[in-house]
C-alpha cells in the first residue's frame, strides 16, 4: 500500500510539473517581441521536508516551474509555482504561488516578493510577503532577509551565508547554511548544507547534496537534530531571443 501510494504522489507531482511546463509556452509571446525571457523546471526528491528549521515530514517529492524576464535595466521579474507531496503524510499537499522583483544598489541587491501558500486538502492558505539583501565577501555570499506572513502574523528573519567550488568543468561544490528567527522572539535553527552539481548537457543538469538541520533555543526542545539528502534535475525549458533555444530537458548523447 505504501508502494502505491509514493507511485501515485510522483504521478501527481510529474503530472503537476508537466502542466507548470506549459508556463513558457504561454509566455512566448514576450519572447517574440525581443524581450529576455528564461524558463526552468526542477524536479526534486528530499529524504525530509525542512523547512524554516522544523522537519514536517519525509519523503518529499516536488516540482518547481519558474520564468525570469527583465522588466528594465538593472530589474528583474520572477514568478513560478512549487507543487509538493509529502509521501509520508497523506494529503500533504503544498502548491505554492510565487512572485519577486530584483534589482542592484550599489554592492548591494535588494529582493522583494510574495509567496501565497495553498494547501488543497488540509485548508490553512496563508499569504507571506519579503525582502532580502544579499552582498558579496571574498569568495562567500551573504543574504539577510524578512518575512512576514499576514495571515498568521509572524515574521521571519533569516541569515544566510555560501561559497562555491569548481571541481572540473562539470562538477561545483557548493556549500551553504542558514539562521533564522521566529518573530524575533527565538532562534530557529542553524542548516547547513553541501551540493555538488553536475552539469549533464547546456541545458541540464543533476544536483545531489546533503544537509544537516540542528534546532536552537525554543526549538532545541521540541524538535531534534536531522541529516537529509537529496538530488534535484534543473532544465532549461525557454530561453529568448531565439526560438531554437526552446528545448526539452536534453540528456548526454550515448552515442
Amino acid at each position: 500500500m505504501k508502494i502505491r501510494n509514493i507511485a501515485a504522489n510522483i504521478a501527481a507531482v510529474l503530472g503537476c510539473s508537466a502542466l507548470l511546463a506549459l508556463v513558457p509556452a504561454i509566455a512566448g509571446d514576450h519572447a517574440a517581441a525581443g524581450e529576455d525571457l528564461g524558463a526552468h523546471l526542477i524536479i526534486f526528491y528530499d529524504t525530509d521536508y525542512i523547512f524554516r528549521g522544523v522537519n514536517y515530514g519525509e519523503n518529499l517529492l516536488w516540482s518547481d516551474v519558474n520564468v525570469s524576464t527583465s522588466l528594465s535595466d538593472g530589474m528583474d521579474l520572477n514568478v513560478g509555482a512549487w507543487y509538493a507531496n509529502v509521501t509520508d503524510a497523506a494529503g500533504a499537499d503544498e502548491l505554492d504561488i510565487y512572485a519577486g522583483v530584483s534589482t542592484s544598489l550599489g554592492g548591494l541587491s535588494l529582493d522583494l516578493g510574495s509567496t501565497y501558500y495553498y494547501y488543497p486538502t488540509d485548508g490553512g492558505n496563508t499569504l507571506e510577503f519579503g525582502a532580502a539583501l544579499g552582498s558579496s565577501v571574498g569568495a562567500f555570499d551573504v543574504s539577510a532577509g524578512v518575512y512576514y506572513d499576514i495571515d498568521i502574523e509572524a515574521a521571519y528573519w533569516e541569515l544566510g551565508a555560501g561559497t562555491s567550488f569548481d571541481v572540473s568543468d562539470t562538477l561545483s561544490l557548493d556549500v551553504g547554511a542558514t539562521l533564522g528567527n521566529a518573530d524575533g522572539d527565538t532562534l530557529t535553527a542553524l542548516t547547513v548544507t553541501i551540493g555538488a552539481p553536475i552539469a549533464l548537457s547546456d541545458s541540464a543538469s543533476l544536483s545531489p547534496y546533503v544537509g544537516i538541520n540542528v534546532p536552537l533555543d525554543d526549538y532545541e526542545d521540541a524538535y531534534g537534530d536531522d541529516v537529509f539528502s537529496g538530488i534535484s534535475l534543473t532544465c532549461l525549458l525557454y530561453t529568448s531571443p531565439s526560438p531554437r533555444d526552446l528545448s526539452t530537458c536534453r540528456m548526454p548523447s550515448s552515442a
